[in-house]
């Protein structure tokens, strides 16, 4: 998922932490701290890594995955100079328009998590039947985070066979054992791992 940004005045540098490793694109203030994901045992490779002016994103796969792990990927973005108008829920509404353009149908989930969460973090969890450009289904799990003048996502998603959507009835595929760990375990890691700290306050 990609998407286009709002620009405005307010041009800052930013640095994001990965693995320890900072890159020079954030406010100085900031850091969008996102460690290896836990659930890589052999840790991650990046497969992706798109930078435009105003737009960044990296796509990252496990190193050597294992069976459950081989249709897994992680998604971050960035976007920078925007409004103070953008806010997280406004930019939430964006990517659910996405995630519905993108699958042939979708539950798109507002987790309870979000009632614990500031204003400028949203959560987001989505079951995607098939997707058209991949005739996959897919699962996800999202944290949009908004900085001074940037909004961050980060997104655990993972392939799954394609999968029938039926109306007022839960999904079949989240019954599984397998994938209800995958989804804890991605709960967690967004958030209690992912972050956007302002000195010595993270969110």
């Amino acid at each position: 998922m990609s998407f286009s940004n709002v620009p405005c005045d307010d041009q800052q540098k930013a640095k994001i932490i990965v693995n320890g490793v900072a890159d020079q694109t954030m406010p100085a203030q900031e850091k969008f701290v996102v460690p290896v994901y836990p659930g890589w045992k052999k840790g991650w490779k990046k497969t992706k890594n798109l930078s435009l002016e105003r737009f960044s994103e990296m796509e990252y796969t496990p190193f050597k995955p294992s069976a459950g792990e081989i249709h897994a990927s992680i998604n971050k973005q960035k976007l920078t100079n925007l409004p103070k108008s953008m806010t997280v829920h406004r930019f939430s509404v964006s990517v659910e328009d996405i995630i519905e353009s993108i699958c042939e149908n979708a539950v798109i989930h507002r987790p309870d998590i979000n009632d614990q969460a500031s204003e400028l973090v949203y959560y987001g969890q989505y079951a995607c039947s098939l997707r058209r450009d991949t005739q996959q289904g897919e699962l996800g799990y999202y944290k949009i985070m908004r900085g001074s003048s940037s909004i961050y996502m980060l997104a655990v998603k993972w392939s799954v066979k394609p999968f029938v959507i039926e109306a007022g009835k839960e999904l079949p595929i989240l019954k599984d054992k397998e994938i209800r760990k995958r989804v804890t375990r991605a709960e967690k890691y967004l958030r209690y791992d992912v972050k956007l700290c302002r000195g010595d306050s993270c969110t």
